[in-house]
Order: C-alpha cells, then sequence, then structure tokens
C-alpha cells in the first residue's frame, strides 16, 4: 500500500489538465472583467465627451447670464447627437443641465448604465457610469468698437427682403450683441467704442486745437447757398449763388441761413479760412460737426496734401505734438449744411440752409455722420440702444471704408492718440480688444465727392497705382493688417452685399467673416458677441 501510494505520488501525467481546469474560473473573471471593463471605459469616455459638448454648447448660447429652455435645449441637442440612446448597448440614460451659484457658469451630469455579459456569470450584471462637466466663459475685460457704415444706401430697405430701412435693422441688430456680452451679473466689463462713417468721420470732440490746423486751404467753386425763413407754417426759401467766391461776410443772421467766413485769395483755384463757419478751432472741436479733413501720410509733409495707398502705424498713432506741427493736423471739414435744414421733418424748426458745391456743373452736395463715442460701459440694453440710435442718426453720403477703420484703429490703439484710455490691464485681468466693422456695400468714391481726402478731381491728394478705388482699399487693407498684428480680434459684417472680396481678407479669420441679408443681422450680432470671450471646460 505504501508503494501504491508513493506511485501515485510521483505519476505527473494529466497535471496539466487539472491544473488548467482548475485556474479556469478566475481566468474567465479576469477576461470577462476585461472586457466588460473596457466597454465601460468606453462608454464614460464618450460620456464625459457628450457631456463636455452639451456645457459648451449651452453656455454659448446664453446671452450673458440668461439661463433659460433654449440654452437646456441646445445642450441637450449636443449631447444625444454625440452619445444616442442606446450607445455601446448602454440603458437608463440620463443627462441634466443646470446653472451654478455663479451664473456665468453652467453644470451639467450624465449617467448610463452598462451591461456587463460575462461579468453576469458571477452575478455581476450590470455597471453604473457617471460623469460631470462644467463650462464657463471668461468674458473678463473686453473692449468693442463698433465701426458702422451710416451712407446713404443704409436708408434703403435690404434688396433681397425688402421692408424697414438697413439703418433700422443696424440699431435693432446691435442689442444682440449687447445682450450676448451682458455678463454683469459675472463680474465681466465690456466697453464699446462707436464710430459712424461715410465719407468722413465726426471726431472733432475728441481732439485738442493742437490736433487742428491753423490756417485751411478750400477748393474754389461756386457756392449755392438756400436760405429758408421761418414761421415753419409758412416757409419760403431764396437761392442766393456767389460765383467764384466765398458767400458775402455778412450772411448770417440768427434765423437766416448760415454764414461761411473766409479769405478768398483771388487769381488761385482755392480760399483760406482761418476761423472757418465756427469762429475758432475750440468751436469747432465742441460744435457736434466736427468732421475732419485727413492730414498727409506721415512724412509726406502739409502742404500740399499727399495721402498714399498704404497706411503705417505712424498714420495711426503720431499725433501733433505743438500748435505748429502742421504735418499732424487735421483739417475742418466744411459740409455747408445745419441739422435744421431738416426743416421738412421738424415742424419746431425755425430757420434752415443747405449749401452744395458746383465742380464741373455737378452740384455736390456734402455732410458729416454722428459723432464717435470713446469706449465706455453701458448699465442698461436701453442705455446701448440710446447710443447706437445716436451714433447713426445722420445717414449720409459715399462709403469710404479706410477713413472707419482708421478712426477706429486710432480710438483702439494702445500706443497711440487715446493710450491712456486702452490700459492693457483693468483690476489685474487683461483686457481683449474687438473691432466689429459693419457695411452694407462696396467702396463707393468719387474723384468729385468732397470727403475726408479733400476733392481728388481738383486737389489730386490721393497717391498710388490703380484707380481712386483701388488706393482706398488699399489703404484699408494695411489697416486691418496692423490692427490684427497688433491682438485686436476682427469681425466683419456685410449687409446686403454680395461683392465681399475686399472688405472680406479684413476679417482675423473666416470664422470672423459674416454676410447677413438682413433678416438674420441680430442673430449674427448676437453670435459674434458670444463668440467674445473665452469659452472653457471647468474640470
Amino acid at each position: 500500500m505504501k508503494n501504491f501510494l508513493k506511485q501515485i505520488r510521483d505519476d505527473v501525467s494529466g497535471n496539466a489538465l487539472m491544473i488548467f481546469a482548475g485556474a479556469l474560473v478566475p481566468m474567465l473573471m479576469t477576461i470577462g472583467t476585461a472586457v466588460d471593463l473596457s466597454v465601460a471605459y468606453m462608454a464614460k469616455a464618450k460620456l464625459q465627451n457628450a457631456c463636455d459638448a452639451a456645457a459648451l454648447a449651452g453656455r454659448q448660447i446664453m446671452q450673458g447670464t440668461n439661463f433659460d429652455n433654449s440654452v437646456k435645449q441646445e445642450a441637450n441637442k449636443f449631447f444625444n447627437f454625440n452619445f444616442p440612446e442606446g450607445t455601446l448597448g448602454t440603458e437608463d440614460l440620463v443627462f441634466r443641465i443646470s446653472q451654478d451659484q455663479d451664473l456665468a457658469q453652467i453644470n451639467g451630469s450624465a449617467s448610463v448604465t452598462v451591461p456587463t455579459p460575462l461579468m453576469s456569470i458571477f452575478g455581476f450584471d450590470e455597471a453604473d457610469v457617471s460623469v460631470a462637466c462644467d463650462a464657463t466663459r471668461d468674458f473678463g475685460n473686453n473692449d468693442v468698437m463698433l465701426v458702422l457704415d451710416v451712407t446713404g444706401s443704409m436708408l434703403e430697405p435690404p434688396s433681397a427682403i425688402g421692408g424697414i430701412s438697413k439703418i433700422e435693422r443696424l440699431r435693432k441688430g446691435a442689442m444682440g450683441l449687447y445682450r450676448a456680452l451682458d455678463d454683469t451679473l459675472a463680474g465681466a466689463t465690456t466697453r464699446y467704442g462707436i464710430v459712424p462713417y461715410s465719407h468722413t468721420v465726426n471726431v472733432g470732440r475728441m481732439l485738442n486745437d493742437r490736433d487742428i490746423i491753423d490756417r485751411q486751404l478750400y477748393v474754389d467753386g461756386t457756392w449755392r447757398f438756400t436760405d429758408c425763413k421761418r414761421p415753419y407754417s409758412n416757409w419760403y426759401c431764396e437761392t442766393v449763388v456767389q460765383e467764384n467766391k466765398p458767400p458775402p461776410a455778412g450772411y448770417y443772421n440768427g434765423d437766416r441761413g448760415y454764414r461761411y467766413a473766409a479769405e478768398f485769395i483771388p487769381g488761385e483755384k482755392r480760399f483760406a479760412a482761418n476761423i472757418s463757419k465756427w469762429r475758432s478751432k475750440s468751436a469747432f472741436r465742441t460744435s457736434g460737426d466736427g468732421c475732419i479733413e485727413e492730414r498727409s501720410s506721415i512724412g509726406n509733409g502739409d502742404t500740399p496734401i499727399r495721402i498714399g495707398n498704404s497706411v503705417s502705424t505712424n498714420d495711426i498713432d503720431l499725433r501733433a505734438r505743438t500748435d505748429n506741427d502742421t504735418e499732424r493736423q487735421f483739417g475742418r471739414y466744411d459740409s455747408a449744411r445745419t441739422d435744421s435744414s431738416r426743416h421738412e421733418n421738424d415742424g419746431s424748426a425755425t430757420s434752415g440752409g443747405t449749401a452744395f458745391w458746383n465742380i464741373g456743373n455737378r452740384w455736390i452736395q456734402t455732410g458729416c455722420p454722428s459723432e464717435a463715442t470713446h469706449f465706455l460701459t453701458y448699465g442698461s440694453e436701453n442705455d446701448f440702444k440710446t447710443a447706437i440710435n445716436n451714433a447713426t442718426a445722420r445717414v449720409t453720403g459715399g462709403t469710404y471704408h479706410d477713413i472707419g477703420m482708421l478712426w477706429g484703429a486710432r480710438l483702439i490703439s494702445r500706443t497711440g492718440f487715446f493710450a491712456s484710455l486702452n490700459p492693457e490691464e483693468r483690476n489685474n485681468f487683461p483686457v481683449d480688444q474687438h473691432i466689429v466693422f459693419m457695411t452694407d456695400g462696396a467702396l463707393d468714391t468719387g474723384e468729385t465727392l468732397y470727403s475726408a481726402f479733400g476733392i481728388q478731381a481738383l486737389q489730386n491728394r490721393m497717391r498710388g497705382s490703380g484707380t481712386l478705388d483701388d488706393i482706398h482699399i488699399s489703404r484699408f487693407q494695411s489697416i486691418c493688417n496692423i490692427v490684427r498684428a497688433r491682438g485686436v480680434t476682427v469681425w466683419v459684417i456685410a449687409l446686403d452685399e454680395d461683392n465681399t472680396d475686399d472688405i472680406a481678407r479684413c476679417a482675423t479669420s473666416p470664422a470672423h467673416f459674416w454676410t447677413s441679408d438682413g433678416s438674420d443681422l441680430e442673430q449674427v450680432f448676437e453670435t459674434i458677441g458670444r463668440g467674445i470671450g473665452n469659452l472653457r471646460l471647468t474640470r
């Protein structure tokens, strides 16, 4: 018996089968766990991605800190797209989105049950997976400069849809930008500046006396003055034409028309004005009609004025240092018109006068847009609406994109005219800079149009190759290049315009360029507003 037991002990044949049989159960548990857990991990990764996408999408569509059903719907849409019901065989899918106590942040959570068929052999039928996601927008500090086309065509309805005028659509649409950036409850600070532009800009109130040239040369021509007397109920008008000389010095009397005080230079196609109609440079700057004639390109001297087909950083930044720094001084654009001339729309008006310039037997009406404004904060949407309405009150003239963009660049520059107003940080947080440029058309210049660049047919101020339009487009592009290189994000909106190649290139990227037929202008402004700032996940 002893020998038999010894033989059994020493006989190892068939042991492998026994060992395998004994190890099969734990091996199946290990493999099953690995397979089922890999499915669970895949499900969790997809669930997390879907939750993150939903939180970002929901925060992106929020207007300021307004959390409503549209935010929930947008978040659910993105979640369901990225994690459809039944993904990887999962069950009991739940997704929730809510607003955090920090009103700028939204919180999401998602959970799902993952079946574990291999582990079910051992009594583990399923695995619960859950994730969380948060998203916020770091608006921080933003300076947004609006450069807005207020040329005559903006009084027309959009060509494709008709209805109200484009200028009315602009006034309404800009509110979308304010609402999208209204994160005041979250501690954000957004300032807005406005530059309405046509063939010139109204920036006199922003300048000092030394920025304005003393003795300015005007091109000579025939001036026609329409003198309308009160009372409004029985207006009657007289036309006074002065051939080759300015109006008589006494042509000014309270309710009767308009006086242009100037020194006529006999024998020359020009006359000079030291005081012009404003009597002094200070009166010009603060008149509300402080539109300017652009100075020579820096380095080209002051007489005659020569403006190049490109713009340099010096053209943007350098400012007159003294009263005698004539190369850096601007002229006074004499529009020869007053707001009260619109007596046909204002029963309270008591006087009016409209002047036209006769160039080559063509009467050229001149005009001055509303005043530009420095960066300001607005405490309510109604305050912002009032500012937009005031900036777009005067709609007239040709389309010179470069003069609008140039003054937008000057107002936002941290190294130029208004550097002290444009800090890099506020309250130890950086300030992001943006320009929103909106126009309803291609460049519209003319050699006989009196613009900020004078009258090209008579003064020949613009220099460069190509047509006059080519020169101005070249200037516009060079300004865009400079502001982008300075870290300013440029957004461009083309309203009711098919020929967009020239202006589209100004935008920071194709994603920063928008077109609108007018029907969706408010949504475009909202989208731009949501694009300003840094959208990010918080965990």
